[in-house]
């Protein structure tokens, strides 16, 4: 009797689990269907794919615009949609002023366009709001107006040996205990002011208030590397006629190390190639102050491979690659180059074989 019971007990238990989840299952496509996914949102873009704008801490700078005929302006203030949203958004001005001339519409299905010509320089700011019922979304914006031309503007360039990476300019390595010098350069060359308002210099260099027409200097000694070598930071300020100056730049401070060239480790002698096969062989370093750049100083590539940047510019021509087209061996040195003009050379064979 006893285990009739358990048996019993076993089965209504089962058979309640059974209804219970029959019940879960059941009410699962209703509950589907009540829930919106994706949950429905809107949000302002700001990008140069969405509106042809640059991000700037968080301000949306939009082009610029020009108060000389021909001055017809055009920019997109750019809208995304999920989820089960209306047809229509409405945009309103809720802070600062468009530069005169400009205008804004109430209402568009998939972001606005301000329009017009303008007719006074200088840097305006303001914000829209984008609503589309309950939903809204919010930014702040830039725009410039010249009298001809683009805007003053902080420029990373090679010949002052800084590179753009990821939307940051990369200044010339430092070296522990040595005097520093890195040029921040603007496209009008005519002075401004500049500070730091994000991140931090490394320490022992220091960054003026202003700057005259051949562009701002950062310089000092640095006097450690930190927990990691790599300092980054953001300069703001004012170019000519006020005009907005903005960039994210980067420092990396290295030990003061005599400049040499690691061999790999098949030494001196590469790794051998095949005719018609892809071949690819980096090249090593250690010490110096980047950027770095290779050469061959003597000798002959094998017919078929080249010089390459294998990643970032920092460390350009540091790969020896291609598809080998004749067979034999082949000797050449590698020169070595370092921002501070510091070389060094090295010797290196490679077969190829058929």
């Amino acid at each position: 009797m006893r285990r009739t019971t358990k048996a019993l007990l076993a089965l209504a238990g089962t058979t309640s689990m059974a209804a219970a989840l029959a019940g879960v299952v059941a009410a699962g496509p209703a509950s589907a269907a009540a829930a919106s996914y994706p949950p429905p949102r809107i949000s302002l873009l700001c990008s140069a794919a969405a509106n042809d704008a640059t991000l700037e801490g968080t301000v949306c700078v939009l082009p610029f615009g020009v108060t000389t005929v021909p001055n017809a302006y055009s920019a997109t203030v750019a809208v995304s949609k999920a989820g089960a949203v209306g047809a229509t958004v409405t945009f309103a001005l809720t802070a600062g002023s468009l530069p005169p001339g400009l205008s804004l519409p109430a209402q568009s299905t998939s972001g606005d366009v301000i329009t017009g010509n303008p007719t006074q320089a200088g840097t305006f700011g303001f914000t829209v709001k984008a609503t589309d019922g309950s939903r809204t979304s919010t930014m702040a914006y830039e725009i410039t107006v010249t009298a001809q031309g683009p805007p003053d503007q902080l420029q990373c360039s090679a010949a002052n040996g800084s590179f753009l990476i990821s939307g940051v300019c990369v200044l010339p390595d430092s070296v522990l205990g040595l005097p520093y010098q890195g040029h921040l350069v603007t496209s009008h060359n005519a002075g401004g002011t500049l500070s730091v308002v994000a991140g931090a210099l490394p320490p022992g260099l220091t960054l003026p208030a202003t700057f005259g027409a051949s562009g701002a200097t950062i310089g000092g000694t640095a006097t450690q590397q930190g927990i990691e070598p790599t300092y980054t930071f953001t300069v703001q300020g004012t170019g000519d006629h006020g005009q907005p100056l903005y960039q994210a730049y980067s420092i990396t401070v290295d030990q003061n190390l005599p400049l040499s060239i690691v061999l790999p480790s098949s030494g001196s002698t590469l790794e051998p190639g095949t005719v018609g096969q892809a071949f690819g062989q980096n090249f090593f370093l250690s010490g110096g102050a980047g950027p770095y750049s290779w050469a061959v100083a003597a000798g002959k590539l094998p017919p078929g491979l080249s010089l390459q940047t294998f990643a970032a510019p920092t460390d350009a021509n540091n790969e020896l690659v291609g598809t080998p087209t004749t067979a034999g061996t082949f000797t050449f040195t590698m020169r070595l180059t370092d921002f501070t003009g510091q070389q060094a050379t090295q010797s290196f064979s490679i077969t190829i074989d058929r």
